[in-house]
């Protein structure tokens, strides 16, 4: 078992139900360094947009009351945004590391965090390390698997946990005989598309799952390979008419209100959905958390996956008070119990009860894994856009299914081939 495996058992066993836990302090900056502007560039436009990091930027001056400014910029299209800001050195001094670039390009981008926090201290501590030197740290950690709508289940008849893929598809139908959307999967918005990029680790019941993919020819096409198995999954819930209608727009908002109203039953998302859905006007007690089936023998996987990572950039001019930031972000703000996050920093309590309810399922745990420069260099030349929906979408519309899994692998294998 891996060290990040171990910390989040321990984690599930002890502190979900002990909250008695305190926060550490931001000590050991010296607060004569720690002064002037800083910018933070971030993805989360509705914290921004609400005034959420306003208050923590006014928090964090009256602690160190030499910092002048915290300037905080989001962008919808995190990735995109700031793969132009790359190509030069300004691109801010609090940032996020871009899954898009290699590990072993970490240092020409990012400052050495390595004085922030010893390994054991925080989770996923050596997701985004290179050559020895820890480059980011997760902004926070999400459960993965279906959130629900209790009074949905209740009217339907479904019982939970729901076991198997069979029982899944079996639930999927009772909700709509009562004229529920069974599963919303955001299709318009594309970016929820992403879990079924996620799903083939839980079918596979292993975090190797993407690095085996260098060794497969048709990881797409060939029959009960963990991607196989998750598009048709997909592809079943779509055409079986278990998902939303409108294929089209974007309703994002609009899905997380329906919920609310009681015209959703499931949604597979992250628990950072769930204080989301609450501001949506959905009551906590109706809502519930389970993990997603990914077999017809029972066996249920937790999949514990990190959010972003924040990093320092190489080139600010005020890295001391950058880091500064970061910490007390994560010891000081409440960013994991309005994002339904499992706190990173170790002794730090979780909040959410639908957490609770996950892992009381004693379910295997599976941690998301940083994969390896082959594996993202490998995706960056086949063109095939993993955890950003794009391909999904075209694969789900088109109007030859396994044609286009045949030609997901023709692509995987030329750029396979070019790693030779």
């Amino acid at each position: 078992m891996s060290l990040n495996k171990y910390l989040l058992s321990l984690f599930f066993s002890c502190a979900i139900t002990n909250n008695c836990a305190s926060a550490l302090s931001t000590g050991g900056f010296n607060s004569e360094e720690v002064k002037g502007e800083i910018t933070f560039f971030c993805h989360r436009t509705d914290l921004v947009d609400t005034g959420v990091y306003r208050r923590y930027a006014e928090e964090f001056k009256k602690k160190f009351p030499n910092v002048t400014n915290i300037k905080v910029e989001a962008f919808s299209d995190y990735q995109g945004a700031l793969l132009n800001r790359l190509k030069s050195h300004d691109y801010g001094d609090v940032i996020l590391i871009l899954p898009s670039i290699p590990a072993n390009k970490y240092e020409d981008f990012y400052e050495p965090l390595d004085d922030l926090y010893y390994g054991e201290s925080i989770y996923f501590h050596d997701s985004w390390v290179y050559a020895n030197h820890s480059y980011g740290i997760s902004m926070g950690n999400a459960c993965e698997g279906l959130v629900y709508n209790k009074a949905v289940f209740k009217e339907a008849g479904v019982e939970v946990p729901i076991k198997t893929v069979d029982e899944l598809l079996e639930a999927c139908e009772k909700i709509k005989k009562i004229q529920k959307i069974p599963i919303y999967i955001n299709f318009g918005a594309q970016w929820p598309l992403q879990q079924w990029d996620k799903y083939p680790l839980v079918v596979a019941g292993q975090e190797n799952v993407y690095e085996k993919m260098l060794k497969e020819n048709s990881p797409f096409a060939s029959k009960g390979a963990p991607f196989n198995f998750s598009l048709k999954l997909l592809k079943k819930l779509i055409s079986s008419g278990y998902t939303e209608s409108d294929l089209t727009a974007n309703n994002w908002s609009d899905s997380k209100t329906a919920f609310a109203k009681g015209e959703v039953g499931m949604m597979y998302l992250g628990s950072w959905v769930i204080p989301q859905l609450i501001k949506s006007g959905a009551d906590s007690d109706n809502i519930g958390m389970m993990p997603i089936p990914s077999n017809n023998y029972g066996f249920l996987y937790a999949h514990i996956s990190h959010d972003w990572a924040y990093a320092v950039s190489k080139y600010s001019k005020n890295k001391e008070t950058a880091k500064a930031f970061i910490k007390f972000l994560l010891e000081e703000s409440d960013y994991e119990h309005i994002s339904g996050y499992i706190p990173t920093v170790c002794s730090r309590p979780v909040s959410l009860t639908q957490i609770s309810e996950y892992m009381s399922y004693k379910n295997a745990i599976l941690v998301t894994p940083i994969n390896s420069s082959e594996f993202i260099s490998t995706s960056n030349r086949s063109g095939i856009d993993f955890f950003s929906g794009g391909y999904i979408q075209k694969l789900m519309t088109g109007d030859d299914f396994e044609g286009d899994l045949l030609n997901l692998d023709r692509q995987w294998n030329i750029a396979l081939k070019q790693n030779q």
